[in-house]
Order: structure tokens, then sequence, then C-alpha cells
């Protein structure tokens, strides 16, 4: 007597990489919390809008903001990006350091890059001309929160020159 094959059940997809969360993140949002070291000691965090290029961060502060006066004087800074509209609570949390460009070509193309997509259509008002600079964020530290895995965790990775990032042991 010939039994009937019983198929097994697929097996369940692969997770999506910590890489692939991370740049999830980056694309759905497009403003983040930065925190800068005051003179007196005390962080200060504000809100700004941002362009992602990879792990790289572009944005724009005011030439004579406080923010602006902080970066100069370290330019070591922390950012936040996250949120639970759209699911379970996901986000980042970013450690490195943020650079001036004043190359006009870097600022000309920047500026296509954020007129000509669709998406970026919430970044008006857009501040132009000599009173912003464009500043230019590279993480060395990436934190990836994600709750829509249970347990929700935190996973913490190195950046590496590559753009990987290596898991780092808490």
């Amino acid at each position: 007597m010939a039994q009937d094959p019983i198929a097994s059940p697929a097996p369940p997809p692969e997770p999506p990489s910590p890489e692939t969360k991370v740049s999830a993140i980056l694309a759905r949002h497009h403003l983040m919390s930065v925190a800068t070291l005051r003179p007196d000691g005390w962080p200060q965090a504000t809100l700004v809008n941002y362009l992602a290029d990879g792990l790289t961060l572009y944005f724009l502060v005011a030439q004579d903001s406080q923010k602006r006066a902080n970066i100069a004087a370290d330019p070591r800074i922390s950012i936040a990006i996250g949120g639970d509209a759209d699911g379970p609570p996901q986000g980042l949390s970013l450690a490195g350091r943020a650079t001036l460009i004043d190359d006009p070509l870097w600022v000309d193309a920047l500026n296509r890059r954020i007129w000509g997509t669709p998406e970026f259509a919430r970044f008006e008002p857009h501040p132009s001309g000599h009173a912003v600079a464009l500043l230019r964020f590279t993480p060395q530290w990436v934190s990836l929160i994600d709750y829509g895995s249970p347990p929700g965790r935190i996973q913490q990775f190195a950046v590496r020159q590559d753009w990987r990032l290596e898991p780092v042991n808490a």
C-alpha cells in the first residue's frame, strides 16, 4: 500500500539582517534628535531633518546656532531616530562625529537630491544661503532597538570602514 508523501512545512523565512533593519529605519524616518554638549557641560538635544546615504547622515543647522557652536567645539554627537507609528517600536541610537561640509559642489549635489525626491517634501521650509551649515554625521557606534522581534532587545554594533556592522558584546 503506497502512502501519500507528506510535504514538510517550509522553513520559516530568515529574519532580516541588522544592516537591513537599520537601512529600513533610516529610510522610514527623516527626523532625528541630535544631542551635543554645551560649553557648560550640559547636553543639548534638538530635532532636525536628515538625509541618509548608507549610514552617513546629512543635516542642516543655522550657522549662528548653539548646536553649531557645540559641534565646532566638540564634534562628537549622539543621534536618536525611530518611533512606533507604523508598528512595534524600532529605532536607532548612534554615536559618532559631525563634520562641516563647505564644498559648494557637495552642497549643490545634496540639495538636488533632496528636492528631486518626493519623499523629502517634508523638508520644507528648506533653509538655504550662508546662514546655514551643512553637516555630515559619520557613525562609529549603532544601537538597534527592536521590539518587533520578541523579546524586544537592543543590539550594539561598531561601524567598520566598509559600513559593516560588527556586533559588540555588552
